[in-house]
């Protein structure tokens, strides 16, 4: 977990970890009040420093379809949408979503 403080209070976050080739960012958040003002930028190169410094080459992060906004920002990182298929199962019983998928038979 990094933290950014201003004068001591929490301004932003992120968790970070990494299998050692692989880094993953699980969450960013700003101070709502602050955001635009450039700390997420200095959140995510904070995150990208400590993965390099851990030797790790690669880092990867999800964005929901429908967050246009969070994608915008990272692309605008050097970040771009990968090749990979993300597969998921709800372990708590919930029927899986389909709804972005379409099945023709």
């Amino acid at each position: 977990m990094l933290i950014g403080r201003d004068a001591g209070v929490i301004v932003a976050t992120a968790m970070v970890g990494h299998d050692g080739h692989r880094g993953w960012v699980y969450y960013v958040a700003v101070d709502p009040n602050r955001q635009g003002k450039g700390l997420g930028r200095t959140m995510m190169a904070a995150v990208e420093d400590w993965l390099r410094a851990a030797g790790v080459p690669k880092l990867q992060l999800l964005v929901r379809r429908e967050n246009a906004k969070a994608s915008a920002f990272y692309q605008t990182l050097g970040y771009e949408e990968s090749t990979s298929v993300m597969l998921a199962k709800w372990l708590d019983g919930r029927e899986p979503t389909r709804d972005r998928l379409r099945i023709d038979a």
